[in-house]
């Protein structure tokens, strides 16, 4: 009698359980997110989250306090404080004179108060040294603490106290940007089972980013853009993401393969498969009917939930797909303008600087880039005063 064998079993590929890894890795992330009751926490400057520094200045501890308005008068002629502004000249009994740089080419304070101020040369019992606030407090934090060694001014700004707050975004503004930045990890997700991505056992988004761009006021993702840099070193999804939206206005550099009218340079099958799961979102351009640019009647000029309505017309442009108005007319304002951005990782700087150029909003990450983080972990390129515009910053969904 014959017995049968069993064919070996399958051992599973080695792809097959990183994917796994990756997928597992990625649900777990979005659980946590939804799950999470702590507020996102903006990337601010370090002027309204650090201690402010301290400035060196010799004080004169004043011998009759009748004379205080005099001394003060003269003090002002003589040496005013054009740096220090911000505090008040007189605390208790004890005056400022000036910065304890300003008098080194003389043995002491006094022996300068004697030469160059003698209306004063009797008006102290003694001098010192102390250290004061070299900047003015820009948040309520910050004067509390000042205001403990030396009396300053400070204006309240609403804005700036709830940007250091724990409560920036209310509960409904926190569902809705983990619902878009669930949007993101859904596209990396997508592509890592169409498109395969080399993937990275420790740590498995060294190599992916997403990008997803919205107009908050109208609900609606603009565009998306998956990570090419293994293709273009210069297709970072945040960088391909800006031109996507280039191209819903008649512009756009990049040729891609895309062969889908509803979202220029985004893959159909994505597209549908996000028109599914993210039903309450406006996927997509604004339906503008050309018949208006004809004397036609006017039509609705929003698209539809999860697919939205157009009247593009394909022009084709070698192996590119363009997308462009039959009116000519661009749809949208500039660029990015009034849009926020969502992504899975921290950008670099040449990503950051490009959504400077392209007037985002409000950018939003979940993961820092230890090497190359130009928001947070490297640099603060938001927060450079001599910048033509500036972006919100936020983290913290995990």
């Amino acid at each position: 009698m014959s017995s049968e064998i069993e064919p070996p079993e399958k051992k599973p590929k080695l792809t097959d359980n990183i994917n796994n890894i990756y997928m597992e890795t990625i649900d777990k992330c979005i659980e946590q997110i939804n799950s999470s009751e702590k507020n996102l926490q903006p990337i601010i400057s370090d002027d309204l989250s650090q201690p402010l520094p301290l400035i060196k200045v010799f004080a004169g501890h004043i011998r009759d306090m009748k004379n205080i308005s005099r001394i003060i008068l003269i003090l002002n002629e003589k040496i005013p404080l054009k740096e220090l502004t911000h505090l008040k000249r007189v605390c208790r009994r004890d005056i400022i004179l000036c910065p304890t740089t300003f008098v080194q080419n003389t043995s002491s304070i006094q022996e300068y108060i004697e030469t160059h101020v003698t209306e004063l040369k009797d008006m102290f019992e003694y001098f010192k040294e102390i250290d004061v606030p070299m900047v003015p407090p820009k948040v309520t934090k910050q004067y509390n603490e000042l205001r403990k060694i030396w009396s300053c001014h400070f204006h309240r700004n609403d804005y700036h106290e709830k940007l250091v707050s724990d409560n920036f975004f209310s509960l409904h503004e926190l569902k809705v940007h983990k619902k878009y930045m669930e949007v993101v990890f859904e596209i990396a997700k997508w592509y890592s089972v169409h498109k395969g991505v080399n993937f990275v056992v420790n740590n498995v988004f060294e190599n992916v980013n997403v990008t997803v761009v919205v107009d908050p006021k109208r609900v609606r993702i603009v565009t998306i853009a998956y990570d090419y840099r293994e293709e273009h070193p210069m297709q970072h999804s945040a960088m391909v993401a800006i031109d996507n939206v280039a191209k819903t206005q008649n512009g756009g550099v990049w040729t891609t393969e895309c062969d889908d009218h509803l979202l220029p340079g985004i893959e159909k099958e994505l597209i549908y498969h996000l028109k599914y799961k993210f039903s309450q979102f406006i996927i997509g351009l604004n339906r503008t009917n050309s018949h208006r640019a004809k004397g036609g009647p006017k039509t609705d000029s929003v698209g539809e939930k999860g697919g939205p309505k157009s009247d593009l017309c394909e022009v084709k442009s070698g192996p590119q797909t363009l997308l462009k108005k039959e009116n000519g007319e661009k749809d949208g304002p500039y660029l990015c303008t009034g849009y926020d951005i969502y992504m899975l990782k921290e950008p670099c700087m040449m990503c950051a600087m490009a959504l400077v150029h392209a007037r985002a909003k409000r950018v939003f990450f979940c993961f820092k880039n230890s090497v190359c983080g130009a928001l947070c972990s490297v640099a603060k390129l938001q927060t450079v005063p001599s910048l033509n515009h500036h972006f919100e910053v936020f983290s913290g969904f995990l």
